[in-house]
């Protein structure tokens, strides 16, 4: 018998891909984007997850599966970071407005853009060249014109991710390298001018998301470390919880190696934070004391076992550790979407 109680969530609607998606971006009125791994192709979705529209992107290269999606608040624009070029296009897809030009990443590299809240200016990042650094720059939305650059980190070693916050004039920017390092970093645009605040007390943890009251985000380890909560604006440490209380008393998946996160943690609401486990579990964790109080089981999840050689195994005396047939979990739209190994965008509503 579990200690943890089960939360049961009717699927809310599916679709079935060719590709798996690998970018989830939210549009105005409950529409989304997304885009695919080895697929050179856009597809909107309306609020229900029914397509609206399907596009092959024009000039994409060869290596699709390092192109990373974003689009304006307004839906008015969308960009591609590609692994050679990035590319701001129409609102339909359908014409590349401007392009920029850059040298190759490296495989797992790069970033995406992020289009300021008031949909002003767009952020991105270049690769820097084999004696210089990557470089950060914002520019124009209107003109597409580059208003100013910042230099960032040692050439060609993160992938960058820009997170907005509940302040629209404070943007959150986290470089990773693999799992070697995670370094969260501050930007701000001040008459034309970048400034730039590293936030070492925010080393090798990964972000998450803010807490809908905007006071608080929550932060996944990058290792064997706690879950931790940070305030806002202040960037305070204000709570943690190490993993092995999080997963204490847990029986439903016995297995020689222990669960433990996997990277990915989210504030649901004000007062439940869910944590994604590395067997493909869903634990939704109280804000006050960071316990797990219910484990959320999604319809259609699956768990297989698998044996210490990484065969799948029904022998309880064998079973090393556990995976589901998750791969991505978000909240969008105030929805739960699980993207799955086999080509699936799934919806739920939220465990709360």
């Amino acid at each position: 018998m579990s200690q943890f109680p089960h939360i049961n969530l009717p699927l809310k609607s599916k679709l079935t891909f060719t590709a798996n998606p690998v970018n989830v971006v939210p549009l105005p009125n409950g529409e989304i984007l997304m885009n695919f791994a080895s697929q050179p192709l856009i597809t909107k979705l309306n609020a229900n997850l029914e397509i609206v529209w399907e596009k092959i992107m024009q000039g994409q290269n060869a290596n699709y599966v390092s192109s990373k999606l974003s689009a304006s608040s307004d839906g008015r624009l969308i960009a591609i970071a590609g692994m050679v070029d990035m590319r701001i296009l129409d609102a339909e897809g359908a014409k590349v407005l401007h392009t920029v030009e850059h040298g190759s990443w490296g495989w797992f590299l790069g970033a995406a853009c992020y289009f300021a809240r008031n949909n002003k200016t767009i952020w991105y990042v270049l690769p820097g060249d084999e004696n210089e650094i990557d470089e950060l720059q914002v520019m124009d939305a209107a003109t597409f014109k580059v208003i100013t650059s910042y230099p960032l980190l040692e050439s060609q070693q993160h992938a960058y991710t820009f997170h907005a916050t509940p302040n629209n004039d404070i943007i959150l920017l986290e470089a990773s390298a693999g799992q070697e390092e995670s370094i969260l970093m501050q930007l701000q645009l001040n008459n034309n001018v970048i400034s730039l605040t590293e936030l070492t007390q925010c080393d090798d943890v990964i972000m998450g998301n803010f807490a809908p009251s905007g006071k608080e985000f929550v932060m996944a380890p990058h290792y064997e470390g706690p879950l931790e909560i940070y305030s806002f604006p202040e960037i305070a440490r204000v709570a943690e919880q190490d993993q092995a209380a999080i997963f204490d008393g847990s029986k439903d998946f016995p297995a020689a190696e222990p669960d433990n996160i996997n990277y990915s943690v989210f504030f649901v609401d004000d007062n439940n934070i869910l944590v994604v486990s590395q067997f493909g579990r869903l634990l939704l964790l109280d804000r006050k004391n960071l316990r797990c109080k219910a484990e959320v089981m999604p319809e259609g999840i699956e768990f297989t076992a698998y044996n210490l050689d990484g065969n799948p195994t029904d022998n309880p005396d064998y079973i090393f550790d556990y995976s589901s047939n998750i791969i991505n979990v978000m909240i969008v739209h105030e929805k739960l979407l699980l993207t799955t190994g086999d080509g699936q965008l799934r919806s739920y509503d939220l465990p709360v």
